[in-house]
């Protein structure tokens, strides 16, 4: 099977849950924004934002060394697994208890208190998952990732629509949350016994010296990284109000859905980096400049699209009360285009054993938005926040670029991204001009004017095509 075919299929397997996972959950956050409304909808985005940066705490962003090293060492999988999690436990332990000080200590109402509490018990189950699913990654298995998520999202979002139809409040949704993470381990970890075997439950020393070495460099990553793509919600919470989170949210959900086909792309990435760069920095630099060209076709039209269309779908999806959140989706999107290239060259710099850099890097984003969300949201509110991450994501960029081409090598980007843009330059015209029709016949017109473009501009080679098929058609054929 070649390294183009297993990327895709990896991609899809976590694309297409990843991608239905926010649609799916687009229903519970219609029913909070219906039955709680914008202040409802910002203290729920509130405790999930605590709880990702707490998670990436717990789990002290050791799932990428976990794929890794897994990668590169197969046959102790389940030595590195056990011993992950029964280290990060401990780590787990500290950031449940961490987690509902700070929630104490910044004044929010005992409900949103009560709420933060309960979820936060959910912080030692999803270290597990997170180790789980790096043991699934690098074994090319995602598809069960995928389906274990998908199954745990949509009990979660079915018993949570429920219970808020049933009058209950924010505590109950994240009891759902609690319970629904649970069974999304059990079920993941049924499938690990099925195709991997029992794991080896018994102390490593070797296992314990790599991951106590590498956690401060690895935890720092993730932790500065949750950091500068989520403060953002907590001081608009204390800098504006709860209804500001809402607002915030409503755009930043959409933007999340753009960002599944990035994020599953890359996360497929890292063990293929991991085993280039073992044959030399040239084949890593053909793998990297086809998968940033593939990434370029995903994104560039989700962005143009979503910034011509932003209001009309901000006002379909929410209703008017959400009708601020249209311009903060307008400029929120832009973000995508630097936060999917960010995305792809962080697994550049872990496959090639540069984590340290990456960390430095992370540092100086996390307090450039810190300092930039301090200095506009008090100004421009929700706009502020947006502009934050944009300024921080694209100057996050810059120095990986940066970085990689003064240490590693020159990546054409000049040759991987003309194509796609004109492709995208010409799809937006069309967009642009349909702006006052059905919005859903102006996106169906416009992905077909877009994938014409891109195919005679050969935006998308002629090969990759062909990769694309041969997924589905394996599919068909499992």
């Amino acid at each position: 099977m070649s390294s183009g075919f297993s990327i895709l299929k990896n991609t899809l397997a976590l694309a297409v849950p990843n991608v239905l996972n926010p649609i799916v959950s687009f229903a519970l956050i219609l029913v909070i924004s219906r039955y709680m409304g914008v202040e409802g909808l910002g203290a729920y985005s509130l405790v999930l934002s605590y709880f990702g940066l707490f998670a990436t705490l717990a789990s002290l962003g050791l799932a990428d060394l976990v794929v890794r090293e897994a990668a590169r060492k197969p046959h102790e999988t389940h030595s590195l697994f056990a011993n992950a999690l029964a280290f990060g436990s401990i780590s787990s332990a500290i950031s449940l208890f961490g987690m509902n000080v700070l929630v104490m200590l910044m004044g929010y109402e005992r409900d949103l208190v009560i709420a933060s509490f309960v979820c936060s018990l959910a912080l030692i189950v999803s270290t597990a998952v997170s180790y789980l699913e790096a043991i699934f990654r690098s074994e090319e298995k995602s598809e069960y990732v995928a389906f274990c998520f998908l199954f745990e999202n949509a009990i979660r979002v079915a018993v949570s629509v429920l219970l808020l139809i049933a009058g209950y409040g924010i505590t109950m949704l994240f009891v759902a949350v609690l319970a629904s993470r649970v069974l999304g381990f059990f079920a993941l970890f049924s499938f690990y016994l099925k195709l991997f075997g029992k794991p080896i439950w018994h102390f490593n020393r070797d296992t314990w010296r790599l991951l106590y070495r590498q956690s401060a460099t690895f935890a720092s990553i993730a932790i500065f990284s949750t950091i500068h793509l989520s403060i953002d919600q907590i001081l608009l919470s204390k800098l504006q109000s709860i209804e500001s989170v809402g607002i915030y949210s409503a755009a930043d959900r959409l933007l999340s859905i753009c960002k599944t086909l990035p994020v599953s792309f890359a996360s497929a990435l890292l063990p293929f980096f991991t085993r280039s760069f073992a044959h030399g920095s040239d084949e890593l630099l053909r793998l990297i400049t086809r998968s940033l060209g593939y990434i370029l076709v995903l994104v560039l039209p989700l962005t143009v699209g979503t910034f011509i269309l932003s209001g009309n779908f901000i006002h379909i999806i929410f209703g008017e009360k959400f009708v601020r959140a249209g311009p903060v989706l307008q400029v929120h999107i832009l973000s995508l285009i630097p936060f999917s290239m960010v995305f792809v060259l962080a697994q550049v710099l872990i496959a090639t054993d540069n984590q340290a850099v990456d960390l430095t890097i992370n540092i100086v984003a996390a307090v450039m938005n810190f300092v930039l969300n301090l200095i506009l949201i008090p100004y421009l509110a929700e706009i502020g926040a947006v502009l934050a991450t944009l300024l921080t994501i694209i100057v996050f960029n810059s120095l990986q670029n940066l970085y990689i081409r003064k240490r590693l090598f020159h990546i054409p980007f000049g040759d991987v991204y003309m194509r796609p843009l004109i492709a995208a330059g010409i799809m937006g015209c069309v967009t642009y001009a349909l702006k006052d029709f059905n919005v859903f016949l102006n996106v169906g017109v416009s992905a077909i004017v877009y994938a014409a473009a891109a195919i005679l501009l050969r935006a998308i080679a002629v090969e990759d095509l062909k990769s694309i098929t041969s997924v589905f058609s394996a599919g068909k054929a499992e």
